[in-house]
């Protein structure tokens, strides 16, 4: 049995923009279905200064980190009295993605909900750290893009390949259909087409659909060949018009000569709707069986 999806404090990484704001309104609808708890967190980005220099900018950032308390604090007192929502505020300096998982770490926090890009022009942008966060958070990360303004999911694309670490985020899966009374589509990515492998992976998507109605959730499922996992899942989702995917942070590196984080960077970096990533746990090869 896979651990259980228990959302109870989720972190924002906050810039001030719009796509930052937009991941606000999908963390206070999570957050009042789930009577979670928000944390907000807005990073000072670190700069490498001459000696000569340091001790005025330090100065500064006191100055910025004090401006950007006073802010947080009255967005979190206006989410409190509009939707009763419990919301903790924090600025931190240092570098964006170590910040953001290192708090998410020290917090405690069993969700990062964080755009995929900031605002133009801005002295930082939330979406050139997404990927790094996304490889190193303790936690699953729902990259949020800034056309995704819809709150709440209907249709989730679950990707299954060969990898004996990708049924580990069907409990995930199942946690948001009950929480938004979504359908999933199940997706098997095949990475051979050969008669026996083909009958194999079939029962194996048929197990993960099976269990999922059990739990009585609507779903439905197919079969694709893939030579490019990324690719295929982008295209799946788009044809089942889905508005969330859910995948696995790394995969196999021995499957179709995937590095360690690759599919996850590149469905993140090119999906148009939100992508939900887990963290795999450690497998033992010989205690693997057909539950979740």
């Amino acid at each position: 049995m896979n651990k259980d999806f228990n959302v109870k404090k989720i972190l924002i990484p906050f810039d001030f923009s719009d796509t930052a704001a937009l991941s606000l309104d999908h963390a206070v609808n999570m957050a009042k279905l789930k009577q979670a708890e928000i944390v907000l967190l807005h990073i000072v980005e670190t700069v490498t200064l001459p000696s000569s220099l340091s001790h005025a900018f330090s100065g500064f950032e006191k100055k910025v980190e004090s401006a950007s308390n006073d802010r947080l604090q009255e967005l979190a007192d206006n989410l409190k009295l509009q939707h009763g929502v419990q919301v903790h505020i924090l600025t931190d300096v240092g570098k964006i993605y170590k910040q953001i998982t290192h708090t998410a770490k020290q917090a405690h926090i069993d969700l990062i909900i964080m755009g995929t890009h900031g605002a133009e022009g801005h002295k930082y942008s939330i979406g050139s750290n997404t990927t790094r966060v996304v490889q190193e958070s303790p936690c699953p990360v729902l990259a949020v893009q800034h056309a995704a303004k819809k709150l709440g999911f209907e249709r989730i694309i679950l990707p299954i390949d060969d990898s004996p670490e990708s049924r580990q985020k069907v409990n995930h899966a199942l946690e948001i259909a009950r929480l938004y009374n979504s359908e999933i589509i199940v997706v098997g990515l095949m990475g051979s087409s050969g008669e026996d492998y083909t009958r194999k992976f079939r029962i194996k998507i048929e197990q993960v659909e099976d269990w999922l109605s059990e739990h009585g959730i609507k779903c439905s499922s197919q079969l694709v060949q893939s030579d490019d996992r990324a690719k295929t899942t982008l295209r799946v989702a788009e044809e089942n018009k889905g508005d969330l995917v859910i995948i696995m942070t790394e995969q196999e590196p021995s499957l179709a000569g995937m590095l360690l984080g690759t599919y996850a960077s590149k469905v993140v970096n090119h999906s148009k709707i939100p992508i939900l990533t887990v963290r795999p746990t450690e497998i033992d090869p010989d205690r693997i069986t057909v539950t979740f």
